[in-house]
Formats: C-alpha cells, structure tokens, sequence
C-alpha cells in the first residue's frame, strides 16, 4: 500500500511541476488583460535588413502590382509564377538607412534580368529624390511596368550608397519570375 501511495504522490509532484513549468495561462486560458508581445518597429535602428551588418543601407519591404491584382509584398529571394504577357509593377519600395550608416547619396534601381541575363536595358526608374537621412523611407513613384515575356527572369533591385566620393553596390535584394506560356 505504501508503494501505492509513494507512486500517486510523485505523480502529483510530476503533475503540479508540468503546470508549473506550462504557467497558469495554459489551463485556464490566456490572460485577457495582457498586451500580446510587443512587435518590433521599423525603425534606423530596428529593420529586417539591418539585423546582420548595423550600417547597410538596404532594401526593407517591396510591393508590387501583378497585372491589374491587388498589390503584394514581395520578400527577398521570393519566386513567383506568372504568364506570358502579364504586367509587372513596382507600387513601393521601402528602403532603410540604419543610423551607424554614412551616406551622402541613395540610389534605387530595378532590373529585369531575363532569363539568367544581366543586361541593365530593362530597368525601372523613379523620379525620386531619396532622403537620406537615418530612417525608412518610402519610394512609389515608379513609372514604367514590365510586359513579362516566357521563362526565368531575376528582378534585381541595387541599392547604391555614396559615402564621400566612394560608391558601394549591394545587390542582395531580388526575385524571381517564372514566366510560363
């Protein structure tokens, strides 16, 4: 019988331990006073594209419109399938400049490399003057559309910096376009 007892006694032990461990939440239900998570900002000092090299000046958010659809976010390195005709659109582009990063000059181009070529015909411009001082800014005045032709194409998107007279290229921001019949 003591044996008995000693085993329903470590599983009350077990049992109030896993609970404990769980929190109260997760029997009765979350509490509904608390705030959820608090979601980071984009900021300088707070981006997607900053978190690896604090002075990058880089590519954040980019939407596009697909023929007349709805516009869609894209996410670097992103594919997408499409059709043979279809129109392609840049409707924003965010870029941020953390506050570690000098720069007295942005630049943001956008090319159509089609399949697996880098030729700098296709490229989609913007009147823009591009701010450049320590923050995310965005750009939506682009003004040409891409008619899409058949195959694999990489949307490339270049962000130039200037510091001093030095100019850097970071081309690490693109997608790719699967362009069937």
């Amino acid at each position: 019988m003591k044996a008995f007892t000693k085993k329903i006694v470590l599983a009350l032990i077990a049992a109030i331990a896993t609970i404990a461990a769980a929190g109260v939440p997760a029997i009765m239900g979350p509490d509904k006073k608390s705030s959820p998570e608090p979601k980071p900002s984009v900021t300088a000092t707070s981006t997607t594209c900053d978190k690896v090299i604090a002075a990058k000046v880089c590519v954040d958010n980019l939407t596009v419109q697909f023929n007349s659809n709805e516009p869609q976010q894209v996410k670097n390195r992103d594919r997408i399938p499409l059709k043979a005709g279809d129109t392609l659109r840049l409707s924003n582009l965010t870029y941020c400049i953390p506050s570690k990063a000098p720069v007295n000059r942005v630049e943001v181009k956008v090319y159509l490399f089609p399949n697996g070529v880098e030729s700098y015909k296709n490229g989609l411009f913007t009147p823009s003057n591009f701010p450049i001082h320590a923050a995310c800014h965005n750009i939506g005045n682009f003004q040409q559309t891409w008619k899409l032709e058949p195959g694999q194409h990489r949307v490339n998107i270049p962000i130039i910096k200037y510091v001093g007279s030095n100019r850097i290229v970071d081309s690490s921001f693109y997608f790719n376009l699967d362009v069937g019949r």
